[in-house]
């Protein structure tokens, strides 16, 4: 166990990737924030402006 942490949340798999990448770079522990309802890609669209 590290005294380091990478909390991260990804919906497309992109900031999953950077954060492994840092984690395994600062020795640091990982750990994925999952939303207890998964989010729809409506959700997901920041450019509906509805």
């Amino acid at each position: 166990m590290s005294k380091k942490l990478v909390a991260f949340f990804s919906a497309s798999g992109v900031t999953k990737n950077v954060s492994e990448r840092l984690a395994k770079i600062a020795d640091a522990d990982l750990f994925e924030i999952k939303p207890a309802i998964p989010y729809s890609r409506a959700d997901l669209d920041w450019t509906n402006k509805k």
